[in-house]
């Protein structure tokens, strides 16, 4: 072993082919390219989360398949809190768990989040899995109506994304049902990851589906009393201006 160590030559620039390790830095032709591609797709992921929990309602959240686990909606819910809380490993476990169900929008996220991670061929694999078009497609109108309008939109997935990333977003606050969850889901899979180290899903405590339906309720009255109530069916109206003649 010693001889064949003395005789062992280390080249002072090897060559090393960049795809072995996705996403290391390197400087080999198109480099700059992927980390664009990267880059766009964490702002894409960010948004597509951000999206989803705008969305989420109780019924999303409250069907349990054991008290560990939610549905598959839920848990592509679950998924996008954790991402947000920069907890991308767990985020990617409950994903795969939702895409495992058929969920398109987890395989979506999956497909994102391993772009980001500079891992095509993952990224490519969790492509073929959705239904969802990763590319954008614009159409032609066929009858457009001012010769300044553009012929041709693009309505698919990818530049909506783009498009929702460009807005502005500081207006819309978030509800109570999405900061209950996000203060509650990061520590609860923490804790599961602690009482279940040979699970390589983050399993939550057995209270999980109790504590994630007491949020519901709390969200849900919250809510309700935030609301204005209704108008009376009963309440008088203004009469009618009367009409002035031609």
């Amino acid at each position: 072993m010693d001889e064949l160590l003395a005789r062992a030559l280390l080249l002072d620039e090897p060559v090393v082919p960049h795809d072995i390790v996705p996403g290391a830095p390197c400087r080999a032709p198109g480099a700059g390219q992927r980390d664009g591609t990267s880059a766009m797709a964490a702002r894409d992921l960010r948004t597509l989360c951000e999206t989803v929990l705008a969305h989420t309602t109780p019924d999303s959240l409250q069907d349990f398949v054991t008290e560990h686990l939610p549905e598959p909606p839920g848990a592509r819910v679950l998924g996008c809190v954790l991402q947000l809380a920069d907890a991308e490993d767990s985020a990617r476990s409950w994903w795969q768990y939702a895409a495992g169900a058929g969920d398109d929008l987890a395989s979506y996220c999956l497909y994102l989040q391993h772009l980001v991670l500079g891992d095509a061929e993952a990224a490519a694999w969790w492509r073929e899995q959705t239904k969802i078009g990763t590319r954008p497609a614009p159409e032609f109108l066929l009858a457009v109506p001012d010769p300044g309008v553009p012929t041709a939109y693009d309505a698919s997935f990818p530049t909506v994304l783009r498009a929702l990333t460009h807005l502005d977003r500081t207006a819309t606050p978030r509800t109570e049902l999405v900061d209950a969850v996000m203060h509650y889901v990061p520590g609860a899979v923490a804790l599961g990851y602690v009482d279940n180290p040979d699970f390589e899903l983050p399993l939550p405590g057995p209270d999980f589906a109790e504590h994630m339906s007491i949020l519901l309720a709390a969200a849900s009255a919250a809510g309700a009393w935030m609301t204005p109530p209704p108008l009376h069916p009963t309440s008088p109206r203004l009469p009618r201006r009367p009409r002035e003649p031609s």
